[in-house]
């Protein structure tokens, strides 16, 4: 109809305007133009397949390019040839839809039409998702930048799914894709998984883009695998269309938190809200202590009999409700870590009643995003920092602040300038943790080199290493491993008989920091922190001077050197002193900031990637690290890592 033609030009009319006035080119470009600059190395047919329409990005050759704005929309003169054509096409396609596919290039995932521009701009004036087309693939020439390497991604991933659409703007994407379906980039995928991806993403697609997601930084394929990670394909790949768009909008958050580089928000002192007291127990009225209590839910992955980690969250469970009485109600679920054990223990919560779900390791984030998703009344944390995440808050502490007291403390006791620290895994904030303990022991002793080793280093006894290497003490693991109770821990001294006497050991008061947060919550600082931080994924950082964390030091230790600790201790609480203020320098004598720089950033100091300058050792490889370092650096870690190794099973529901 001409009345369609006339709406269509009218808004390819005001496209043109648009594009001129901020200094675009207002008409599709063409392909043979960007090749006479780029050059490519060839064309390989590819064969009929449903191209989304959002990635025909111009013409094969100029022609007629003219006639249309950027987006396809028509521009030529009402009483045309061509506004005749364009109308007798919208008549047809309303009465028998489109017969014959178009013909298209395909270059770096963009599509360029060589037959039926008329047919694609028709579509795309109805709102047509996909259109029907022949492609042939123009290879580029070969370059090292970035966005080569990820189409050569595409391509490898597309021989074994050959589905168009999927965009990402980061390297190692189709690799986790693939995991995120059990499937790899070696073998082609079974037809009902293609098929089921395809259809999945399609709706998604319509979702995403209905609910404004072109308008944020960040790519289709990137918001769709936040998805899949947080629902499972399982779950998805039958749903409806409306059961999709419903699960969209619930963790819409997620896509706003996570868009460009990822908006985080570190929190590093409690607000003033959460300092104020509770009534004393003694005080409060029995009305008030038969009135329902605060109700907390904690879900462990594992076991506090077999895991430290897990026990010192026990202990400050415990610790809460001693603190706050009858205000307070908790209930533990433990050994939680499969989906089926996890959400068992999130369905016996909500019958519970809890106001607020603890979950204790980064590894579970992607159980606690869905069940926040799936039950949006309690608040939701996670201990973890730096995982961008709009319904669940991270909390965490700066271990760092700790690890550079005890590394002061190790240089003054060592000997021939050797101290020795092992690490868990290469994950947030465990770099600037090391870091810490070597920039403190450097202030003891400018000599002193920090001996690096890894507890998840498959394959290595790093006792023995540091025997060879005559380092005496030692910075282990932070806490007690319940199975090996005789096992040194924190700060030691490892004699050449045998003999490890303990020395000190970083100090977590778990139970001070749940007992602020539910303060908070209570108080409605939550709330405003929610409002102030809109747009942010919220990570607690608490420290030292909110009084989560601390050093205990042995009686074994010298006075002097006790004495040097307290000193240190008040100095970092002050602010007067900080390990990431000043020059540092990195191994390879790389300058990371001169003499007059201020404190690294939040985000610097937990994403470190960088090892001072008198740290012996490395990062270790992906190859280096045990399953549950694997599965942990997957996660939040700072080393690359190929997901298809790190096998993601769990993700169905």
């Amino acid at each position: 109809m001409l009345e369609d033609y006339a709406k269509a030009r009218k808004l390819g009319l005001k496209q043109v305007e648009r594009d001129i006035s901020e200094g675009r080119y207002p008409y599709p470009p063409a392909l043979d133009d960007i090749l006479k600059n780029q050059g490519y190395q060839g064309e390989v047919p590819v064969g009929l397949a449903e191209v989304d329409l959002s990635l025909i990005a111009g013409t094969k050759t100029r022609g007629r390019q003219n006639m249309f704005s950027s987006s396809f929309l028509p521009i030529a003169e009402p009483g045309s040839e061509f506004a005749m054509k364009w109308s007798d096409l919208i008549d047809s396609q309303r009465e028998e839809g489109l017969r014959d596919p178009i013909v298209v290039f395909e270059y770096l995932q963009r599509f360029y039409v060589q037959e039926g521009n008329k047919r694609v701009s028709v579509s795309r004036y109805l709102g047509m998702p996909t259109i029907l087309a022949s492609i042939t693939r123009v290879t580029p020439m070969p370059s090292d930048e970035k966005a080569l390497r990820l189409y050569h991604e595409f391509t490898r991933f597309y021989r074994v799914c050959p589905v168009y659409g999927i965009i990402a703007n980061e390297e190692g994407f189709y690799a986790r894709l693939a995991a995120l379906l059990d499937q790899d980039l070696d073998h082609p995928w079974p037809e009902d998984v293609v098929r089921d991806l395809r259809a999945v993403f399609g709706i998604f697609s319509a979702s995403f883009r209905a609910r404004g997601g072109e308008k944020l930084d960040l790519a289709i394929g990137n918001a769709f695998a936040t998805y899949l990670t947080i629902f499972g394909f399982e779950h998805v790949r039958s749903l409806p269309p409306a059961k999709v768009d419903e699960e969209v909008g619930r963790i819409w958050g997620e896509f706003v938190v996570t868009q460009g580089e990822g908006a985080r928000a570190y929190l590093e002192d409690p607000a003033h809200g959460h300092t104020a007291p509770l009534p004393k127990l003694k005080n409060i009225a029995k009305t008030t202590v038969l009135a329902k209590p605060f109700r907390v839910a904690f879900v462990y992955d594992r076991n506090p009999l077999s895991s430290g980690w897990i026990a010192l969250h026990e202990r400050g469970r415990k610790k809460l409700e001693m603190r706050l009485g009858a205000t307070v109600s908790t209930v533990a679920y433990t050994d939680r870590s499969s989906d089926a054990a996890f959400d068992q223990a999130i369905d016996e919560a909500m019958g519970f009643g809890a106001d607020l779900v603890i979950t204790c390791a980064p590894t579970q984030m992607r159980q606690v995003t869905r069940a926040a998703a799936e039950h949006p009344g309690p608040a939701w944390l996670n201990c973890s920092v730096s995982l961008s995440h709009s319904v669940v808050r991270g909390f965490y502490g700066r271990m760092y602040e700790a690890k550079f007291l005890l590394g002061a403390l190790a240089a003054s006791l060592a000997e021939h300038h050797r101290v020795g620290y092992v690490a868990e895994s290469p994950v947030f904030s465990t770099v600037a943790e090391i870091n810490a303990f070597a920039i403190g022991a450097a202030m003891v002793d400018p000599y002193v080199k920090v001996h690096l080793k890894w507890f998840s280093a498959k394959g290595r006894n790093w006792r023995r290493e540091l025997r060879e290497e005559g380092v005496h003490i030692v910075s282990g693991r932070d806490y007690a491993n319940p199975l090996a109770p005789k096992e040194s821990w924190g700060l030691y001294r490892a004699d050449d008989d045998g003999t490890e006497t303990h020395l000190a050991d970083p100090v977590w008061k778990w139970g001070r920091y749940y007992e602020m947060l539910v303060r908070s919550i209570r108080n409605d600082t939550w709330k405003k922190e929610g409002t102030r931080t809109q747009g942010h994924s919220i990570n607690y950082w608490w420290g030292m001077s909110a009084g989560v964390l601390d050093v205990s030091i042995s009686d074994a230790v010298p006075n002097g050197q006790r004495t040097l600790v307290d000193v240190l201790r008040q100095s970092v609480l002050s602010g007067r002193v900080h390990p990431f203020t000043g020059r540092l320098v990195a191994q390879g004598s790389d300058v990371v900031q001169g003499d007059d720089a201020g404190r690294l950033t939040s985000e610097q100091i937990v994403r470190m990637r960088w090892l001072n300058e008198n740290v012996i050792g490395r990062l270790p490889d992906q190859g280096e690290l045990d399953r549950d370092g694997l599965v942990e650096v997957e996660v939040a870690g700072v080393i690359p890592v190929d997901p298809t190794k790190v096998l993601l099973k769990g993700t169905s529901r």
